[in-house]
């Protein structure tokens, strides 16, 4: 995946460059990029939100196969999908960037990538960070949304006998990610775009929040059963998932050897960038109604289990219930410990 070949222009000279293109006319933003610090008045009867994620080479991305474009959009795409996990609204974003020498002419690059999908969610970057490392290249983004009060989602409120709810689909991403580590291509064209260009579920997660449809909600961006073990520790429950009912997409069908394996992709591969979220027994039917509208952005949503009393999370598969380990990525626990994938995207 070739990338531009331009020399890096002085720290200076780059900060004008991002003056230039930023998004502007945002009635908020008194003072953006170019001081030192941004001023925002926030919206009256508004909470605001802060979240930040980063992206560190050789442990979320590889150069060898993600374009700078598509670092820029996920930096970026992680912290809208923690955002639309509590429903809020993004409006601003800081963007740090540390560069080795070899990647400093990606640096334009990753920012036009950020600020395509900042334009198409109406986020205004405000500022940031650039300063160069000695080895990795570091990208981290701090995103500020707003709320009303009383509206936010958190991943406490589950309750025995809810419905669980994922959106989209699962594993695509993974079943790209094992590709390209495998230095083969991915199984199709949309597990590709899955992987590199994920698109966060700002309208689903805004929808659920503000018509109190969710009473827990978090995106999967570790794996369904790491971050539904979460959601359960949070809320103090268990779950049962219906192994039949998981919507796994075909390109985890096509590159495992069988179902099991495609199971095993959706269930733990992560890289979804869905919602996984919990709905009351009376609001059941409003939700499901609500897959695939233009209320939530397009995205089909699936049930697939119940919220139990007690701890045990486990999985119904052909007439029999098991256990089920929370296998998803974790940074701190090396692959094939209690939690860890082939995953180096997370």
């Amino acid at each position: 995946m070739p990338e531009t070949n331009r020399a890096m222009p002085s720290e200076r000279d780059f900060l004008r460059r991002l003056q230039s293109v930023a998004r502007r006319g945002c009635p908020d933003l008194q003072i953006g990029i170019g001081d030192d610090a941004a001023l925002i008045t926030p919206r009256p009867g508004r909470h605001l939100v802060v979240m930040s994620d980063a992206l560190v080479e050789d442990v979320h991305f590889r150069q060898r196969y993600v374009p700078a474009a598509a670092i820029g959009h996920k930096a970026l795409a992680i912290n809208l999908s923690d955002c639309a996990a509590m429903g809020a609204t993004p409006r601003f974003c800081l963007l740090s960037l540390a560069l080795p020498p070899s990647a400093q002419p990606l640096a334009e690059d990753i920012v036009q990538g950020l600020l395509a999908l900042a334009d198409r969610v109406q986020v205004s970057l405000v500022g940031g960070d650039t300063t160069a490392s000695p080895q990795s290249m570091f990208v981290d983004v701090c995103l500020i949304g707003d709320i009303a009060p009383g509206c936010a989602v958190t991943r406490a409120g589950a309750r025995p006998d809810d419905y669980l709810f994922v959106s989209g689909t699962l594993g695509a991403a993974a079943a790209a990610l094992q590709a390209l580590e495998q230095g083969a291509a991915p199984p199709d064209a949309a597990s590709e775009a899955r992987f590199l260009f994920p698109e966060p579920r700002l309208e689903l997660g805004q929808h659920l929040a503000a018509h109190g449809l969710a009473t827990a909600m978090l995106d999967i961006s570790d794996g369904l059963s790491l971050d539904l073990a979460r959601l359960c520790e949070a809320s103090q429950v268990g779950a049962v998932l219906e192994a039949t009912a998981l919507p796994i997409a075909p390109a985890a069908v096509a590159i495992g050897p069988d179902q099991t394996a495609a199971r095993r992709l959706a269930l733990d591969g992560g890289e979804d960038y869905e919602l996984l979220f919990t709905v009351s027994p009376r609001q059941a039917a409003t939700v499901a109604a609500l897959s695939g509208t233009a209320a939530v952005g397009g995205v089909s949503l699936t049930c697939i289990g119940r919220i139990t009393a007690g701890h045990d999370i486990t999985l119904h598969i052909d007439g029999e219930t098991h256990p089920l380990p929370a296998r998803g990525y974790d940074h701190f626990v090396r692959p094939g410990g209690s939690a860890g994938t082939a995953a180096t995207w997370a």
